[in-house]
């Protein structure tokens, strides 16, 4: 990509002429302003097409015809006619400039995938698509050596008792780097396999201290994993595109088995997904960022309120998606449900503005209650669930054998 004319550079260190600069004709891999020009180049090319910036996510771009996904040098094309792809793409790559290609563009026509997430037809679900991303599996398993048919597999990604710092264990002996595993089972937790979320987070907590009881946490995950290889997230959707929350939290569960001196003891952790026709589109585990200094109600009301904050964004995309695409919702999949299992959150949720709160939660209503005002303008309806059917108390604690097998099929279909 050309640079603009007049750019200059500094000489290079060790290059240096007195009273002397460069002038940059290409912008650099790696430079500092490099993706921002990058960005810049893609944009225009995009509108000129006919193409307009989502208003809520600057790397979705939409036209009346096609929708194109970018990550940083990734795209991924949606249309109902692939002619209407085919006729973008080839304007894109008839694009000269002084005979050379202004887009310089690889396409993998035969590849269903992307970004390394392999989406093909389930071979357990009819109708259904599956997200898999086996290599990654696979790459994580032989870097544990764990690739081995011999290799015992789990049942479940976590043990029983809670990970705490165990600042007197034993500490590490194994020669893989913590630190990598964790990133390769972090983007396989956050995009084709939400079950073992709550176990890698609890593993990443300690990326930068981490002891032998670490190690085996994380090589229980990848035992789990290796049992479970051919498995993915499985999407079927349902055909009126309901969008969903759940959220729930786990009160100070990490109370017993750390030190009670520890603040993080007492600490809990947010568990929410949003789903759209009942498929997963998002979801976190993750501890809370303050200490609940009350009930329960203040920690399920904290998850609740931070699942808010995808929930509407989501929301907004969505309405927006669906006004390029053309596709006619009825009145009653454009209400809006966040499920929550505790009655005094749901209560509280639910009351009237400008109602004041309790003297027992007037304490964090500042900073949580701010969605209230949103129920009414995003059609919100805060309703009750059992806490058998709460699909994201999956990411809050360690569920034992049979309350796990009960809950995945409701987050993965199977």
């Amino acid at each position: 990509m050309k640079a603009k004319p007049g750019t200059y550079i500094e000489m290079p260190k060790m290059f240096e002429q007195d009273g002397c600069i460069l002038e940059l004709k290409k912008n650099l891999y790696g430079q500092h302003d490099a993706p921002l020009k990058f960005y810049e180049h893609l944009r225009k090319g995009f509108e000129q097409r006919g193409f307009h910036i989502s208003s809520f996510d600057p790397c979705l771009f939409l036209s009346n015809t096609c929708i194109c996904l970018t990550y940083v040098d990734d795209y991924i094309f949606i249309s109902r006619k692939v002619e209407d792809i085919d006729s973008v793409i080839d304007s894109l790559k008839n694009d000269l400039s002084d005979g050379k290609e202004v887009f310089s563009l690889d396409v993998e026509d035969n590849y269903a995938g992307f970004l390394g997430v392999d989406i093909s037809e389930s071979k357990t679900v009819e109708g259904a698509i599956e997200l898999l991303q086996t290599a990654l599996i696979d790459r994580i398993l032989a870097a544990l050596n764990l690739d081995d048919d011999g290799v015992i597999i789990r049942t479940e990604p976590a043990s029983s008792t809670p990970l705490t710092k165990d600042e007197n264990g034993p500490p590490q002996k194994e020669h893989w780097s913590y630190a990598s595993i964790i990133g390769m089972l972090l983007y396989l937790a956050s995009n084709s396999r939400p079950n073992i979320t709550y176990a890698v987070n609890s593993c990443a907590r300690f990326t930068h201290r981490s002891r032998e009881c670490h190690e085996k946490a994380v090589k229980q995950v990848a035992r789990y994993l290796k049992g479970t290889r051919e498995k993915g997230l499985i999407f079927k959707p349902d055909q009126d595109l309901k969008l969903d929350l759940y959220a729930i939290a786990d009160f100070a569960g990490l109370w017993n088995p750390n030190d009670a001196h520890d603040p993080i003891s007492v600490k809990s952790r947010n568990g929410y997904i949003v789903t759209l026709g009942g498929v997963p589109v998002t979801w976190s585990s993750k501890l809370q960022t303050e200490i609940a200094t009350s009930t329960l109600v203040h920690v399920e009301y904290v998850a609740l309120s931070t699942g808010m904050r995808d929930l509407i964004p989501f929301a907004d995309t969505l309405n927006e998606l669906c006004k390029y695409l053309k596709v006619e919702r009825t009145d009653e999949s454009r209400v809006i449900r966040a499920f929550e299992d505790n009655e005094g959150a749901f209560k509280l949720a639910n009351r009237k503005l400008p109602a004041k709160t309790t003297p027992h939660t007037k304490h964090f209503a500042v900073k949580y209650h701010w969605f209230r005002e949103k129920l009414e303008d995003y059609n919100i309806k805060i309703v009750p669930v059992r806490t058998d059917l709460e699909e994201a108390d999956i990411f809050t604690k360690v569920l034992d054998k049979s309350k796990f097998r009960k809950k995945r099929p409701l987050l993965m279909g199977w």
